[in-house]
């Protein structure tokens, strides 16, 4: 299996364990000895309403019958950061601004393919505020995003035209992965 193929299952992975969006996070798991680091959560997030939003997302999860055992938790850009850190793609933590500048080619929209990023959510500063990553074809031909979507979503897979993209990215890492 090539990297970029590597990569891909590895984020349909996070979306099937159910892993959630955390301000910071870069794939600590949800439950150690099968408890909840609640203090973790309030410590890491930003606000106590952002934490609570986090933790009810994660009732949601119990609720509906979910194994959180394998569930990490992920901001965006961690999401990508903690598996290229991890192959040793790249040497340090980076903000989805940071990983838009990994990119020395920016591809239109119509010639993206797996393994690339998209970005949105454009600071006052002028750097980029969220990163998702193309990770397959839907069954029309359509290609999907998955993202560490937000405290109230976690990490999901979705259709590219509904996420409001508006910049790309091709890492410079994945210039010689099939």
């Amino acid at each position: 299996m090539g990297r970029i193929a590597s990569f891909c299952k590895w984020l349909d992975k996070q979306v099937a364990n159910h892993s959630l969006y955390l301000w910071g996070g870069q794939g600590e798991f949800v439950e150690k000895d099968g408890l909840v680091d609640v203090n973790m959560v309030a410590v890491m997030e930003q606000t106590a309403e952002t934490a609570k939003r986090v933790l009810d997302r994660l009732i949601d999860c119990y609720l509906a019958g979910y194994d959180m055992s394998k569930a990490r938790f992920f901001d965006c850009s961690g999401l990508g950061v903690t598996y290229f850190l991890a192959k040793g793609y790249i040497s340090h933590d980076t903000t989805a601004d940071g990983l838009y500048k990994l990119c020395s080619v920016h591809p239109s929209f119509e010639k993206l393919k797996k393994g690339d990023m998209v970005f949105k959510s454009k600071t006052s500063k002028g750097t980029w505020g969220h990163v998702g990553y193309v990770s397959g074809v839907d069954e029309n031909g359509a290609l999907l995003v998955t993202e560490a979507r937000g405290r109230s979503y976690g990490v999901v897979t979705r259709p590219l035209d509904v996420g409001g993209w508006i910049g790309t990215g091709r890492p410079d890492f994945w210039s010689k992965a099939a």
